[in-house]
């Protein structure tokens, strides 16, 4: 199980690499765009929005330049935190552990999240879960993202950095259930088949949800 100081420890290394290498990853990810676009017309003028997990903001950085501009980037890493607001200061960024989220009940009206339970266990992903159903209005959105499968994959290094990870894949239908054990309904639920053209060519899915 990775400890969040190890996914901590991670993300500083790596995280001016990890942002030059993933600035402009969006251009290539058309269905990413098709639904972020769809995710901020739906809920640009209704509340706050954070982006959980949001690495150098460049999911955050579309959805505001889509017109969701009460949108807050929040990451568990300093570094990446740092590296977000020196790309977008027009944006606000926060250092914040999805685990423990330090935001009153109901604060947010919608929240994203790709790839950012990817290095939680099974266990880890309801806790999560629950927190980010907790600081959500009644009706909201929730929208995120995946490696879909059933495996564990260990790195080492990344970026020529050495660090000690696991990535974590999830099937769908065990997503969704812990989804509904947590408070949610499942609007849509869709994946994509791997496309080698990636950074990293697995089978991606892609929940939006919706708070009871």
């Amino acid at each position: 199980m990775n400890t969040q100081d190890k996914v901590l420890s991670c993300y500083n290394k790596v995280a001016d690499d990890y942002a030059a290498d993933r600035w402009d990853e969006l251009s290539k990810k058309h269905l990413d765009q098709l639904l972020l676009k769809e995710f901020a017309a739906v809920n640009k003028d209704k509340g706050p929005c954070a982006d959980f997990g949001c690495g150098p903001g460049q999911t955050t950085r579309f959805l505001y330049d889509n017109g969701l501009k009460d949108i807050v980037g929040i990451d568990l890493s300093p570094a990446m935190v740092s590296a977000a607001r020196k790309l977008s200061p027009d944006i606000k960024f926060e250092t914040g552990d999805l685990l423990n989220i330090g935001y009153a009940a109901e604060h947010f009206i919608s929240t994203v999240a790709f790839y950012s339970i990817v290095h939680f266990d099974t266990e880890q992903v309801k806790k999560c879960f629950g927190e980010i159903n907790r600081v959500m209005k009644a009706g909201g959105d929730f929208l995120f993202s995946f490696h879909a499968g059933d495996e564990i994959v260990h790195f080492d290094k990344a970026h020529d950095k050495e660090i000690d990870i696991d990535l974590y894949f999830f099937k769908t239908d065990d997503i969704i259930k812990l989804l509904y054990e947590t408070g949610f309904n499942i609007v849509d639920a869709i994946e994509r088949p791997a496309r080698e053209d990636m950074n990293y060519p697995t089978r991606r899915a892609y929940i939006w949800a919706e708070k009871k």
